[in-house]
């Protein structure tokens, strides 16, 4: 986002314009995406334009079971959702029927029910049963929360305030936590909250604890938001509607190994046989030790995208998708290769006692040479005195 520049000096305002209603008609009509807390199981993530980030534990150790905001402000209205073939879980997809007043279906609504939420047949109490055996409302109810994070309350990662749905097993924590504050004198706004999964639950319910209570300056911004279009929006916009514009994923954020191009696939081909002609010559059989430049250069490659972890108001984030998933790859490719250079140097050992083995038969040959010798000198003298002698 493009930042605006007012200078210091700019002047008052006309006084022609005393009485003039400040309006706000150049944002009208126009929207801007807003980020999402999600979660999976009880992985907490961040969906903002079209992708989607997990947020990760600041030791490394795994994704984070808890997330630290302020509440900025809550729906006056309890929302309704409804999948027609149920919910998946950790699916983005839009439901058939919603609303976000819970008192009628939203318009854009793809397959709409009823006219009114109360005389739905998915709103009444038994039009459900969970696998536990329990009944239940096939429209699930949930609470619209603008929270940002408790250590970046600008949040500019992630474009500033950001909804957050309380499912409906949580509906009545989340009442009670606010009562509590309340009797406590705190606004809910006031304080840093603590918002975790119940461990004694298997499925994601919410746990909610203070935290501390916010100093001035942070008290200055979150008074800021509260009112602002930003919260407005999220409070009572449908966020299943798809960003214009939102690109679509690309093979390198689907596949492990994305699909290589006809250059690509050309370079690799040559690689090979360029291989295949170096195991061809003898000679530079003995260099197999080399190959461990490029498992150095992978192991670097790695470090560089460790250390490329995004760090949000939450700590540490992974995104979601190929990114990751390579590193892990490229990280197993080289545990596999580093046994090969171990392999390689026993090579070069093993060729020392053939040098050595050689070496015997020169000194073998030796003694050849000197039995020949001494022959031509016996028979040599022998020739003199056959000479001296008288016959």
């Amino acid at each position: 986002m493009s930042q605006l520049i007012v200078p210091d000096n700019f002047g008052a305002v006309s006084t022609k314009f005393a009485g003039t209603p400040v309006v706000d008609d150049l944002s009208s009509g126009i929207q801007s995406s807003f980020g999402i807390i999600g979660y999976k199981g009880k992985v907490w993530s961040i969906r903002y334009r079209g992708e989607e980030t997990q947020l990760m534990r600041e030791d490394g150790d795994g994704p984070r079971h808890s997330i630290e905001v302020v509440i900025l402000k809550s729906s006056q209205h309890v929302s309704k959702i409804w999948y027609e073939h149920g919910y998946v879980e950790g699916s983005n997809a839009a439901p058939d029927c919603f609303s976000n007043n819970g008192i009628v279906p939203e318009p854009t609504s793809a397959k709409k029910q009823c006219d009114t939420c109360a005389l739905c047949p998915h709103n009444q109490w038994g039009s459900r049963i969970t696998p536990a055996g329990k009944a239940g409302k096939a429209c699930s109810d949930s609470k619209r929360l603008a929270v940002v994070p408790q250590a970046d309350i600008a949040n500019e990662l992630f474009g500033g305030p950001m909804l957050l749905r309380v499912p409906a097993a949580s509906l009545q924590d989340l009442a009670m936590y606010g009562q509590k504050m309340n009797q406590m004198g705190y606004p809910y706004c006031s304080v840093a909250t603590r918002i975790s999964f119940d461990a004694a639950e298997s499925y994601p319910k919410f746990v909610f604890n203070a935290i501390r209570p916010l100093n001035d300056t942070e008290a200055d911004l979150v008074l800021s938001m509260r009112n602002g279009h930003s919260v407005e929006r999220i409070l009572s916009e449908n966020e299943f509607t798809q960003t214009p514009g939102a690109a679509a994923a690309s093979p390198e954020q689907v596949f492990e190994q994305p699909p290589q191009s006809v250059g690509d696939q050309a370079r690799a081909l040559a690689a090979q046989n360029a291989a295949r002609a170096q195991q061809s010559q003898p000679v530079q059989q003995s260099q197999p030790v080399q190959q461990s430049q490029p498992v150095q250069q992978q192991q670097q490659a790695v470090t560089t995208q460790g250390n490329g972890t995004i760090m949000t108001g939450f700590g540490a984030a992974a995104p979601v998708g190929g990114n990751g998933q390579a590193a892990q790859a490229a990280q197993a490719q080289v545990q596999q290769s580093q046994p090969q250079v171990q392999q390689s140097q026993p090579q070069v050992q093993q060729s020392q006692p053939q040098v050595q083995q050689s070496q015997p038969q020169v000194q073998q040959s030796q003694p050849t040479d000197t039995q020949n010798v001494a022959s031509d000198f016996e028979a040599n003298l022998d020739q003199m005195l056959a000479n001296l002698l008288p016959s």
